[in-house]
């Protein structure tokens, strides 16, 4: 996962493409993932991230990229949880990272969902 990470696979920004952002912070140690999605038909078309905080975020917000682009939004979760057991999967003390990362996705499928987008990451 660490060549996943340094790749940074899908890091930045979708800018007015984006049908929705969404983002969430770990209340202990401070990690933050925000993604911003681009979502048709129920289908992920598009997807970008940004993340600041340990490798295992790092890492787990980069290989999203792959698992959930062109997924459609309610597999998500396992898809992820797919790829992440092709990879080697997380140690104990890592597996926060899968959360906060589904966490800001689905705060972003929330926000493509609303009128507005969601404008506000």
């Amino acid at each position: 996962m660490r060549e996943l990470w340094r790749a940074g696979v899908g890091a930045g920004e979708l800018g007015d493409r984006a049908t929705g952002r969404g983002r969430a912070e770990h209340a202990v140690c401070g990690d933050v993932v925000a993604f911003e999605v681009r979502v048709a038909d129920g289908v992920v078309e598009d997807l970008a991230w940004r993340a600041a905080g340990c490798p295992a975020t790092l890492a787990v917000a980069a290989a999203s990229h792959a698992a959930l682009l062109g997924a459609p939004i309610g597999d998500a979760a396992a898809r992820l949880a797919r790829r992440l057991a092709e990879l080697g999967g997380l140690a104990r003390h890592e597996r926060h990272a899968e959360r906060l990362v589904l966490e800001a996705f689905a705060a972003a499928l929330r926000a493509a969902r609303a009128p507005d987008g969601g404008g506000g990451a």
